[in-house]
């Protein structure tokens, strides 16, 4: 949980001794000159600094030190706290009468009492009918005059100065703002009094523009030149220390969140930092927001995201908003730019990537653009290609997946979800299914696991696994395997174009990876043929056997099994599915998917008369059976476009696997069965046909036809030879 006291308060400080940017020795510069004027003229001072550069703090900085001259009365005013000019001037001499009667002790009248006498309509109830046109001619008429007169007098007699300090004018409405310097102009030139106002020139030069421009270039500039007599800007920070202050923010984060970067990963983030942001670290409000928000995200996201990416692109929020907003809305652009180098829409997708994202960058700084590009290319290298000719390929992919860097795309959407997506699995669980797994317990596995896997997010719970399965411990190996046999009805199995990218093959898979991880060959070798005996469905045992590693002469490094292993394993497979063949089922029908690759196991591993055997009593006893037989073995073909799959051709290909299971003539001796009797063969091959089972039936017998001629020329060439 989030320590919420650890946030840093964006509050101003008051407290000289926790000054960080030597603020104090200039506040202290600006009460003393104040204290020390001995005429009795009015004088104007505007402080001047852009939002979150710590204007509040010099003003709370200048009250406190004038707390120690006896002769200084200071009034804070925050005029966005009133919502109409009547309230405006209302507050504002109720401001001055409330501390002058406070601090000044008189016999005479109340500051207040004589305001009441000589402004009615000022010091009148807020919603009162017709106190506008009373301020109108108030401000317009001889009671100002007389106002200012007797508080000037007030202060004479007392010998005090009255400090007006007023904040956050740049965050009023435009028209407040004009009437807060219609207020300042009309009462500025009261004797013993000083105006100290902070706020953003360019903010306030804007908003007086539009009021008294006229189109005239600078008005506003001009007319503000007119009301302040001192114009002050606040010191600018050295880049340093405001860097090493937000470096601390960054330094809480980490440790609130407890994680301990390595020295790699440190130099990486420092180096991307300063690169990219170091010029727009300008206010310590800056610093101060970006060190609150890894508060916030750095504990979040901890295990489930690479925390240099984490305040990287936070960093890019903060001090980059619009590059930010590009980023998270464009994943494709970042996670996969120009994926195919020799795609003929490669230039187009360069330029509207380029012009993207340098159009969200507002600067025309040449130093600030280079460094947000070359950040944006250490976080997502596949922008390489876009501003190269640097590609990365799919083993750089799994190294960014492992790192859980934001160019993967399996990583990308949680850096601003601050979430794992619901059908994503957080790699905390997975750590947690691990360790447990490490316990040798099967049945508490076997719970955890459940629980994770959904049809939602089988995909991704088997691939992160596969993800870590080299680095699962032998116990662990054991415990997962299993688990996986008892689930491999729950894995989706759909047909797609590359059969193996489905969570059942993947599973399979992983079971043989996590087999590879047995050291101890004679365990390896138990534990195979263990899941080979009992996967509860057959289809999963002969995915398992298909993805066991086998000893590559090309490859020694690689620990498979030996060819005489695997066939000990082969035939375990090929008995059990000998017992499925004769309990008399029809694998057309139960196992339409594999039926090719089960009577193929049987075939090598056992004998090819037990197929045939099995083959010529279903066609007998099945209807159909013999064409449900050949469409198992004709290939699908997938539409490009529609994605729509459907059954191809009988090709010679699929012809050459089908009498090596079973000779011919008993294919051509079953669709007679079926049908009759056999078709003529055509000359040409034959194509569409509206009738599936008269299509495969005409064209195995003119592949049958092909093959027999073709065999007939070459047994003539032989003898003639």
């Amino acid at each position: 949980m989030t320590n919420h006291a650890n946030y840093s308060s964006d509050a101003p400080i008051s407290s000289p001794d926790k000054d960080r940017f030597s603020r104090w020795p200039f506040s202290k510069r600006i009460s003393e000159v104040i204290a020390k004027k001995s005429d009795p003229s009015s004088i104007v001072i505007g402080l001047y600094g852009a939002w979150g550069d710590g204007k509040t703090t010099v003003l709370n900085f200048i009250e406190e030190a004038l707390k120690t001259e006896s002769n200084v009365i200071c009034i804070r005013f925050n005029p966005w706290r009133y919502g109409t000019e009547e309230q405006l001037l209302e507050g504002f001499f109720h401001n001055i009468a409330d501390a002058l009667d406070t601090k000044l002790i008189t016999s005479g009248e109340k500051v207040k009492d004589i305001i009441k006498k000589v402004a009615p309509a000022a010091a009148g109830a807020l919603g009162q009918k017709g106190i506008g046109d009373g301020v109108a001619q108030f401000m317009a008429g001889p009671s100002l005059n007389e106002l200012r007169s007797r508080i000037e007098t007030t202060l004479e007699e007392a010998k005090k100065r009255v400090v007006i300090l007023a904040d956050d004018i740049d965050r009023l409405e435009k028209e407040e703002i004009h009437a807060t310097f219609r207020l300042v102009k009309l009462t500025a030139d009261f004797k013993f009094t000083s105006y100290i106002l902070a706020f953003d020139e360019q903010v306030v030069s804007s908003a007086l523009q539009d009021r008294y421009g006229a189109g005239v270039e600078n008005a506003g500039k001009a007319f503000l030149e007119k009301i302040i007599q001192v114009p002050l800007n606040l010191p600018s920070v050295d880049r340093k220390i405001l860097r090493g202050f937000c470096f601390e923010g960054v330094d809480s984060a980490l440790t609130l969140a407890e994680i301990k970067l390595t020295e790699q990963q440190a130099q990486e983030f420092a180096r991307n930092f300063t690169a990219a942001f170091d010029k727009r670290l300008k206010t310590p409000r800056k610093a101060r927001m970006y060190g609150n928000i890894l508060l916030f995200s750095l504990p979040i996201l901890k295990g489930e995201t690479n925390p240099v990416d984490v305040m990287l692109i936070e960093g890019v929020r903060v001090f980059f908003p619009k590059v930010y907003e590009v980023i998270k809305k464009n994943a494709e652009m970042f996670t996969g730019s120009v994926r195919d180098s020799y795609s003929s829409n490669r230039d187009k997708e360069k330029s509207l990537t380029i012009a993207t994202i340098e159009g969200s960058i507002d600067s025309s700084d040449p130093e600030e653009i280079d460094g947000i590009l070359s950040l944006l290319k250490s976080m997502f290298p596949k922008l390489e290609a876009v501003y190269g000719n640097t590609h990365h390929g799919r083993d750089w992919e799994q190294s960014w997946s492992d790192a859980q860097r934001i160019c993967s795309p399996s990583y990308f959407q949680r850096y601003f979800a601050y979430a794992v997506p619901e059908d994503d699995i957080s790699d905390q669980t997975i750590q947690n299914l691990i360790e447990v797994s490490s316990k040798d317990d099967l049945a508490e596995t076997a719970k955890v696991f459940d629980q994770l896997l959904t049809t939602q997010n089988a995909d991704r719970l088997i691939r992160k696994l596969r993800s870590k399965a080299k680095s699962i411990s032998r116990e662990s190996s054991m415990t997962l395997a299993e688990v996986l046999l008892l689930h491999s009805d729950r894995f989706p199995n759909p047909e797609n174009l590359f059969n193996f990218n489905n969570p059942f093959a993947q599973a399979a898979m992983l079971v043989s990876g996590l087999i590879q991880n047995i050291s101890d060959k004679g365990e390896r070798i138990s534990l195979s043929q263990l899941c080979i005996r009992t996967a509860p469905d057959i289809e999963f045992s002969v995915e398992i056997f298909r993805w066991l590693r086998v000893k590559d002469k090309d490859r020694p490094e690689i620990d498979g099994f030996t060819e005489d292993e695997i066939s000990a394993i082969g035939k375990i497979l090929a008995e059990r599915i000998k017992s499925i063949l004769e309990s008399d089922v029809d694998i057309t029908t139960v196992y339409p998917k594999i039926c090719d690759r089960l009577l193929y196991q049987v075939k090598k591993y056992i004998g090819k008369s037990e197929v045939e055997e099995y083959l010529a009593s279903i066609f007998k006893t099945s209807e159909q059976s013999v064409f449900r037989f050949l469409d198992t073995f004709t290939p699908t073909a997938w539409g490009m476009e529609s994605g729509i799959s459907r059954k191809s051709d009988l090709e010679r290909e699929q012809y050459n696997s089908i009498v090596g299971l079973i000779d011919p003539e008993s294919i051509l001796s079953a669709i007679t069965h079926e049908i009759g009797q056999l078709p003529s063969v055509s000359i040409e091959y034959p194509g569409d046909d509206k009738d599936r089972n008269q299509l495969l039936a005409n064209q195995f017998l003119w592949l049958h036809d092909y093959v027999l001629k073709e065999q007939a020329k070459t047994d003539a060439e032989n003898d003639q030879q």
